[in-house]
């Protein structure tokens, strides 16, 4: 499920033409364009941006669109078309899905149904799926796994009810857009991928990024109130990030949804590095150290304290300082796992070092933390933590 074009040959002052073209239609159709250095993106919806890249005297422009719905498919051969008319030149269109030979949406929408049911009975009879990432586009982190409930975009539902569930109601679960217009429903839908990906509760106000996502969620919540007064919205977290990020709110007697709404990273989730899952809380700050090749997971927190606990992990055992100490510590089997951890302390600053065997691969762990009532709660994120199922 993906659209690609081809904007073949090129010279500078075209490709110039294009993109400011692509600025124009971005202003038009009120959706953010941001230049990342080696690519331009068009970000449509939570799930769905388009990516202009170059690959010598061509320009490319690219979208996939399995996680967004038949509705950003449609918005994405649509623009490409917008491009071919307003921009003369050579272009070839790949529309896997064919929307741009019939520009039948009911057919398309029956696409994304039929791609959904295929999904539903693969995740009831496939235990390996719901370990892996099929829930977003991109992401650095996954739930970790419950008992008969399965992940959706917008939160966990009862196994039961999902088997049971009717297609069409089922679809807002996974897909964004589902209709051709960016409706009440839409914006609903952006709103509550947003708070399921990136909502952290109380640490909305931690950094820059997390306020971004805060006061995005909140813009799609009044764009949906303003388009339908009558459909019910999560009002209660739209309440609690406006009093958190201090903005003024204005829905008016809107309709609180009765289904709750779910936050994964309010909880600890798997953050994923390589082909390891390292359980931590999934608030936490994420950057990777090139030096030592290992991910960083940094404590969240509320205000200006300082961070209370910081993970390292890598593959690379030179990330412990302690390794030969490390390598003579009884192992502990866990969950199919064999795991060595040292506990060190020096002027007051606590450290543990761990050693995670699975199938053969090992991961390293070094910790730094603050409190001692830290202790048994980061430990615990080691034995949780494990390498991806390679099936």
């Amino acid at each position: 499920m993906y659209v690609s074009m081809i904007c073949k040959d090129r010279n500078e002052k075209e490709k110039n033409e294009l993109y400011q073209v692509l600025g124009l239609l971005s202003q038009r159709e009120q959706v953010q364009i941001e230049d990342r250095g080696d690519v331009v993106e068009m970000i449509v919806c939570p799930q769905g941006k388009i990516v202009i890249s170059e690959d010598g005297e061509d320009m490319i422009i690219h979208a996939n669109t399995r996680h967004a719905g038949a509705g950003f498919h449609a918005f994405v051969v649509d623009i490409c078309k917008d491009i071919q008319e307003e921009v003369p030149g050579e272009y070839e269109l790949v529309d896997d899905l064919e929307f741009s030979e019939d520009e039948d949406f009911h057919r398309l929408h029956h696409v994304y149904e039929d791609e959904l049911e295929y999904l539903r009975n693969a995740l009831l009879t496939n235990d390996l799926l719901k370990t892996q990432n099929y829930l977003y586009e991109e992401t650095f982190f996954l739930p970790i796994e419950k008992k008969d409930r399965i992940f959706t975009s917008i939160g966990d539902i009862d196994t039961k009810e999902f088997r049971e569930m009717h297609l069409h109601d089922l679809m807002d679960n996974f897909y964004i857009w589902n209709n051709f217009d960016r409706d009440a429903q839409f914006f609903k839908n952006c709103a509550l991928v947003l708070l399921s990906k990136e909502g952290v509760g109380r640490y909305t106000m931690m950094n820059d990024q997390t306020q971004k996502h805060a006061n995005t969620i909140c813009d799609y919540i009044e764009l949906a109130y303003k388009q339908d007064d009558s459909i019910p919205l999560p009002v209660n977290e739209y309440n609690y990030l406006c009093d958190m990020l201090q903005r003024e709110k204005l829905l008016n007697d809107a309709v609180p949804m009765e289904e709750e709404v779910i936050q994964y990273k309010t909880k600890e989730v798997y953050h994923l590095f390589q082909d390891a899952k390292v359980v931590a809380d999934g608030a936490s700050e994420r950057s990777f150290d090139p030096v030592n090749n290992a991910l960083c997971l940094m404590s969240p927190y509320e205000d200006d304290a300082h961070w209370a606990w910081l993970i390292q992990a890598s593959k690379e055992p030179h990330i412990c300082s302690y390794l030969n100490e490390l390598e003579e510590v009884k192992p502990i089997v866990y969950h199919g796992k064999t795991i060595q951890i040292l506990d060190k302390e020096e002027d007051g600053i606590y450290k543990i070092e761990a050693k995670l065997m699975q199938d053969e691969r090992v991961l390293y762990f070094h910790i730094t933390y603050a409190d001692k009532k830290d202790e048994n709660y980061l430990k615990q994120c080691i034995k949780e933590s494990c390498f991806q199922d390679l099936g």
